[in-house]
């Protein structure tokens, strides 16, 4: 059958040409294999560029320029093949006002086929999208091209959308957060966000969503991996779009990797906190010689407060600058270092510093140019003081009454010997010394010395031997105890040299004979003595005993020593004579007793012991010296008459006792401290009965509020055995109540406490005296304040004029007199610190502070202006308390200054302290002149000064130590001291760390 397509087409051209014209899009009908156009609507002719003279023409022969194009075989396929072909975006060559121009189609080749399934024609439909694929390509390439940009930049880019709380990002930040989702939940970014630094990344978003603040979103932040590892530092910078209504419906922005930034910036501050804290002065300057840096240590020798402007040229900073100053400027310019000492001035006090300066050039780190100048400067005020200690131990070596040597490691000569020295060996003042070590010792002595004693000395640093030396002039041997120790480099610890030490024994020698001499003529007179003689040490043990008692008791000497003596006493004597020997010996006070002594035969004898305590020149006790009388011969009527009168003196004694307190309110405890009896002159001022007072009732007189503290004292009395005092007010007849000292001793027989002997003092005038005092020393301290103040003012001004007219002289004097105000302007502020504690208006500021950081700045502070003293430190680490940290300072100077102005003769205090369960102990020793042991708690009292042949030298009102105590007791802590008369003292505080134990 042949196939029409003609035919074809006339019958379906009314329906092809309805299609056509209802069509909006591109339409055109090709029939038959040569592609003849029978329709074309408008818009596929202005996609041609034709008019409709195209139609009955063939498609490529109208449009030439496709046959070599894809479209052409793809017509043919579709045609032969039947099958529909479908494209988008397909590029098209056209040419158009006789140019070839490039078009985008969406078209599509459809064929018609006839009833027999025969092509006769394709239907061509399509739209022009060259305009919107040309839009989308230069967008592409615009997105590429900003793309590069943020890769070059190590940029991600993320849009948040506010209302569903999503977050849309790019590759970088997905790379960033360590997801791999093109979009992914606001909560879930905040997760990958460092814990601390959540909150601040929350506030900088609300503030750039709020259509109010609007503000820049520009947060640094730590995001951390699922581990909370971290993984980078990331900056993000964006901002927010709202709609008319003010709601936002975009946050987008960049973000941005700076690890390597904070790193950077890490290191670099770690070097300026490195400049910032040395101990050297460091300066830099710009290339006009403007100051434009200072460091901490700087602004301190400088005398500058960090407030101050420091911007000001360098030469301001220094004093008496030489005339090369310009030269070295230029040679820091030229050569890119200078280095010299220079003079600072300190603007606060005037004071001229000496500093060894080092300058140099600072270069720019891309042009190799000069952009500043810098400037190290070491004090060399701790370099001056340190030669002038060595000067000062060079004139103690020099003038030392013990021979000092020193001697050369490498060839054993002897490079120097002291003045003493030379005068122990016979050698002139001018002679000199190098010679070989054993020449100056004896020829007998010269092989004891050699290489094994030089080993000894390199390996253990220290050898000690009796050597005898020769005198040069006489030969005369000199017997000396000899210390030699390594001399070793401070800065290697390598031996650098030997140093002998040598005591002439000749003198020692001689006491020791003349002592072995005199114990041989006491050893004698004491055999001869016809009564037992006996020793004891300082615990009561027996060193020495004659012969006189060896033969009444048979024992030997050792038998008789320590309290072996014992064993000679009747047994029924033992305990008794013992106990009292200890109570006397415990009291120091002299010693009587009446015992019965057992020889080895059987034998009995009455012995009568007498001693007295003894003390050594220090005023320590040293024991006692006792002698035995035998007392046999007496009857017993008279040792039974002596007994009764022992027991009647007794009573005598209790009954002494009693009546030397008559004029004032005298009572009596049990050991228990039950009243049970009180004398006339109590029982008037209660205006009661003995009955109604006597037992646990006395308490009752008391005010309520003094009887705890009255109860706990004598409670803690009566336990200790201690003396009680207390202070209390007594309600008296008339319901009146008066303040009374109260004092109260045991009485004790055969070391038992029997009774409590007490009396109470009206000091009630005397309390109203105190509070007159106190109101006085009050007013007249802030009277005196403002005047001394203002004294103070023009002291430091005059001084300032004379200091700047040259007057030095009469400025030292000046200055001696601002020293003087400044101690009556710390005595005025006891004196009102005194008033506060009394009143009770001593105010607190307490908060939780490092207690061993406040320790150690107190101490370092007091090390600076003690020249003679040094501080030397132990401290435990203990932590914060809770306290006021200026009281406690202020504790810790008082402790520290009395330390050193009573110890003047030595040249170190000690301070440690540690730390125990929930308790901070401070301990401050010296080594100084001590304190008696009946003095020692009386320290802490108001204006109390310890008494004695020394300590009158010493300045001050007494108020350090009560001042001190006073702080202490109100935080909660207690005070006390340890002190060995001529061997110094320890003064000791001790805090609670938990704040619940201060008194409020």
């Amino acid at each position: 059958m042949v196939n029409h397509p003609d035919l074809h087409f006339q019958q379906n051209e009314n329906i092809f040409r309805t299609l056509v014209e209802e069509s909006a899009t591109a339409v055109a009908l090709y029939v038959g294999q040569e592609f003849i156009i029978k329709i074309a609507n408008k818009a596929i002719l202005k996609i041609y560029g034709k008019g409709n003279d195209v139609l009955d023409k063939p498609y490529f022969d109208v449009l030439p320029e496709l046959r070599t194009q894809k479209v052409y075989q793809t017509l043919l396929d579709v045609y032969n093949t039947g099958i529909v072909y479908e494209t988008t975006e397909e590029r098209v060559d056209l040419v158009v006002d006789g140019k070839l121009s490039v078009f985008y189609f969406n078209f599509a080749f459809k064929p018609l086929k006839d009833a027999e399934g025969k092509v006769w024609g394709i239907l061509n439909t399509g739209n022009d999208i060259t305009e919107l694929t040309l839009t989308r390509q230069q967008l592409a390439e615009s997105e590429e091209r900003t793309q590069f940009a943020l890769d070059a930049a190590e940029l991600g880019t993320w849009n948040l959308d506010p209302a569903n709380q999503t977050v849309v990002w790019d590759k970088r930040c997905q790379f960033l957060f360590g997801f791999r989702k093109n979009a992914i939940a606001y909560a879930d970014v905040l997760a990958c966000v460092h814990p601390d630094d959540v909150e601040r990344v929350k506030k900088a978003v609300s503030a750039s969503i709020d259509p109010v603040l609007n503000q820049l979103y520009d947060v640094r932040f730590r995001v951390v991996g699922p581990n909370a590892e971290l993984l980078h530092w990331v900056r993000s910078i964006g901002r927010a779009y709202f709609d008319d209504k003010g709601i936002c419906i975009r946050f987008a922005g960049t973000i941005q990797d700076i690890t390597r930034e904070m790193e950077v910036n890490k290191e670099q501050q770690k070097l300026l906190s490195l400049v910032e804290n040395t101990d050297e002065a460091i300066g830099i300057t710009d290339l006009e010689g403007n100051v434009t840096y200072l460091n901490k240590a700087g602004y301190e020798i400088l005398g500058l407060e960090k407030t101050e402007d420091i911007h000001r040229p360098a030469a301001d900073f220094f004093a008496n600058l030489p005339e090369d100053t310009r030269a070295a400027a230029e040679a820091i310019l030229t050569t890119g270092k200078w280095e010299g000492e220079r003079y600072y001035r300190n603007f606060k006090t005037g004071e001229v510093i000496p500093i060894y300066l080092k300058a140099f050039r600072i270069d720019g780190h891309y042009t190799g140019k000069p952009i500043a100048m810098a400037s190290v400067a070491r004090d060399l005020r701790p370099e001056m003081e340190a030669r002038n200690e060595q000067n000062k131990l060079i004139a103690l070596i020099e003038n030392s009454s013990d021979f000092i040597a020193l001697t050369d490691i490498d060839t054993n000569m002897v490079t120097y010997v002291n003045r003493a020295g030379k005068e122990m060996v016979g050698l002139d003042p001018d002679e000199p010394v190098y010679r070989k070590n054993t020449d100056f010792l004896m020829p007998n002595e010269q092989d004891r010395v050699g290489d094994d004693i030089y080993a000894k000395v390199r390996k253990d640093g220290k050898w000690t031997a009796q050597l005898t030396y020769r005198h040069f002039k006489t030969g005369e041997p000199i017997p000396a105890f000899v210390t030699s120790v390594n001399i070793n480099d401070p800065v290697t610890g390598k031996p650098i040299g030997r140093g002998g030490v040598a005591r002439d024994l000749r003198r020692e020698i001689e006491d020791k004979k003349a002592l072995v001499e005199s114990e041989h003529l006491l050893q004698n007179i004491t055999r001869a003595a016809p009564i037992a003689l006996w020793m004891s040490d300082e615990q009561g043990n027996i060193n020495y005993v004659n012969q006189t008692w060896l033969d009444w008791t048979g024992h030997t000497f050792n038998q008789s020593c320590g309290i072996s003596w014992l064993d000679a006493l009747a047994p029924d004597d033992r305990d008794k004579t013992y106990n009292k020997f200890i109570a006397d010996l415990t009291e120091r006070r002299p010693f009587e007793a009446t015992f019965k002594v057992i020889n080895t035969n059987g034998n009995q004898r009455w012995c009568f012991a007498s001693g007295n305590p003894q003390y050594r020149s220090d005023g320590s006790f040293a024991g006692y010296i006792s002698a035995c009388t035998d007392v046999t011969e007496k009857n017993l009527a008279e040792q039974q008459l002596f007994l009764k009168n022992e027991e009647l003196n007794e009573q005598i004694k209790q009954f002494e006792f009693v009546t030397g307190f008559m004029p004032v309110q005298l009572w009596i405890t049990t050991p228990d401290g039950d009243l049970d009896y009180a004398n006339d002159r109590a029982l008037d001022y209660f205006g009661v009965d003995l009955d109604e007072i006597i037992g646990p009732k006395w308490i009752l007189t008391i005010h309520p509020d003094d009887r705890e503290m009255c109860s706990a004292a004598f409670t803690r009395s009566l336990i200790t055995g201690d003396a009680y005092q207390c202070e209390f007010r007594l309600k008296d007849r008339y319901g009146n109540y008066k303040w009374h000292l109260a004092r109260a001793l045991p009485y004790t027989s055969e070391g038992k406490i029997v009774k409590w002997f007490g009396t109470n003092t009206d000091i009630d005038e005397q309390k109203r005296l105190e509070r007159q005092k106190d109101d006085f020393l009050g007013i007249a301290s802030h009277e005196l304040k403002t005047p001394v103040t203002s004294i103070k003012a023009y002291t430091q001004v005059l001084g300032a004029m004379l200091k700047a007219e040259g007057e030095q002289k009469k400025a030292a004097m000046v200055a001696r007199m601002d020293a003087q105000i400044n101690r009556l302007t710390a005595l005025i502020g006891d004196l009102l610190d005194v008033t506060k504690i009394n009143s009770g208006k001593l105010q607190f500021n307490r908060t939780r502070f490092n207690f061993t950081d406040a320790l150690k700045e107190a101490v370092e502070d007091l090390q600076h202006i003690t020249q003679k003293h040094q501080l030397i430190t132990n401290f435990t680490e203990v932590g914060e308390i809770f306290a006021d940290r200026d009281r406690i300072s202020q504790v810790i100077t008082n402790l520290i200054t009395n330390a050193i102005k009573y110890s003047p003769n030595s040249e170190r205090i000690i301070v440690t302290s540690e730390k125990r369960e929930n308790e901070v102990t401070v301990s401050v020793r010296d080594f100084g002149i001590g304190i008696a042991p009946d003095k020692r708690n009386r320290v802490f009292e108001q204006f109390y000064r310890v008494s004695g042949d020394k300590q009158h030298t010493f300045p001050g009102l007494g108020l350090g130590l009560y001042i001190s105590s006073e702080i202490i007791k109100r935080e909660g802590g207690r005070i006390w001291v340890n002190s060995i008369e001529g061997e110094g003292s320890d003064f000791c505080f001790a805090l609670p760390v938990d704040h619940n134990s201060i008194i409020y």
